[in-house]
């Protein structure tokens, strides 16, 4: 799911040359909704790409408020591991990460981030949100991380641990990515704040940083959308969530949610009987993908520490060919992971992370916690932050994957941000 460098490089420079604010407006505290509010504040203040207004002049495209907000991202890894393989003691600069993201006008805005990872230079999302629809609703159009589960749109350099947990990269290859839309609403039950999402997908793929996509010399089984013939509403992709929250403590928060991804035939799998090179048939094969997440967090504003508890829960049913027969059949996994930390206060923190999960194509036994086509993954991990641009952290990590022998890692990751950056993360 990678997009090479001269549509990446038109993306940016479509936005870069877009008339896009870099200040927040004080229109979007009035109602879009009406035309009168709407006039008046045209009126009473220019805004990129409106021509005139009281009599004050107009804006062009050379304007420095066109400018949108900027940021790079440097994410290095060092790794010492008793895998084998190109990951094993490593020392990388796993990503360079550019984000852009400006306001648009009142009724949206935009962000792109573009990447260069494994000597390849890669679009990862280049989305518009519109986030004054009528009902507290908005819309995202363009290529994203879609709403699943609790921490999939956040990009792993801003996640607690090093390394992407095992579960996510078993069943999807790693961040769920989608090319489509998603349409979120923020609505109530009584005093409980209640958000939800639907989203269809033209295609969707897994987006991983290698470090365990293959372990012990087993492969994940291939998450990438294809099309067989002229692309239906069979092979897309369909996603959703709700989620809601409750006060916890004094200043903490118990959120709680359920996703689900499903596409009725949109992985490929293509064969070739004879081994001539030629792909003799080819298989559109289903997913379906349910997930329950559960996140506690605690913060004490007195002694400036904070507790976070977040969970996970997965159940995977996934089609697969059988090699002999060429039936499709159907495969049902489960996995679970989570995380603790404690921050001691704003510069040092702390934690454990654990994963369990069953090959997406498992073939012996679907029932929790048992040993057959199972892999584990357990660590512990130190963060310095020495600035919110700076952060070091190290971590141990035992892998136990589902195809090869327990191993043990040490690595230490340092992270420098250049200029502003920020994922979106809904609650």
């Amino acid at each position: 799911m990678k997009t090479h460098l001269p549509l990446a490089t038109l993306v940016a420079l479509g936005l870069c040359a877009a008339p896009i604010a870099a200040q927040e407006l004080e229109l979007e505290k009035q109602s879009p909704n009406t035309e009168d509010s709407l006039s008046e504040a045209m009126l009473n203040q220019n805004f990129p790409g409106f021509m005139g207004g009281g009599g004050s002049g107009f804006t062009s495209r050379f304007d420095s408020s066109f400018n949108p907000a900027m940021g790079l991202v440097l994410d290095s890894v060092a790794n010492f591991s008793e895998e084998v393989g190109d990951e094993a003691d490593s020392l990388e600069l796993r990503s360079v990460e550019m984000n852009l993201a400006s306001r648009i006008d009142p009724f949206g805005w935009a962000y792109v981030v573009a990447a260069f990872e494994e000597g390849e230079f890669a679009l990862e999302e280049a989305v518009l949100i519109m986030d004054q629809l009528p009902a507290n609703m908005s819309l995202r159009v363009g290529r994203m991380l879609s709403d699943f589960g609790k921490w999939n749109t956040l990009h792993l350099h801003d996640k607690s641990f090093i390394f992407e947990d095992g579960v996510r990269q078993e069943f999807f290859g790693g961040n769920l990515n989608m090319t489509g839309l998603e349409l979120h609403q923020w609505t109530g039950w009584g005093d409980m704040p209640v958000r939800w999402s639907l989203g269809v997908a033209s295609s969707f793929g897994g987006h991983g940083h290698g470090h365990g996509e293959e372990e012990g010399g087993h492969e994940h089984m291939s998450f990438e959308s294809g099309v067989i013939d002229n692309r239906g509403v069979e092979e897309m992709g369909f996603n959703g969530r709700l989620t809601t929250q409750q006060d916890f403590g004094q200043n903490g928060f118990l959120q709680y949610g359920v996703s689900f991804f499903h596409t009725p035939e949109g992985l490929v799998d293509e064969h070739d009987h004879d081994s001539d090179g030629i792909i003799d048939e080819s298989f559109g094969l289903g997913q379906t993908t349910i997930a329950l997440d559960f996140t506690l967090r605690d913060v004490d504003a007195t002694t400036r520490t904070a507790d976070t508890l977040s969970m996970e829960l997965w159940h995977n049913s996934r089609e697969g060919v059988n090699e002999v027969t060429d039936a499709i059949e159907s495969h049902d996994a489960n996995g679970i992971w989570g995380f603790y930390q404690h921050d001691f206060d704003p510069f040092w923190g702390g934690g454990v992370m654990a994963a369990w999960w069953q090959e997406a194509g498992n073939e012996q036994s679907s029932d929790w916690f048992t040993g057959a086509e199972a892999g584990s993954q357990r660590a512990i991990f130190v963060t310095r932050n020495f600035s919110e641009f700076n952060r070091m952290r190290l971590q141990v990590t035992e892998n136990v994957p589902t195809d090869g022998e327990t191993s043990w890692s040490l690595a230490l990751q340092w992270d420098v941000i250049l200029g502003s950056h920020s994922h979106p993360m809904d609650w």
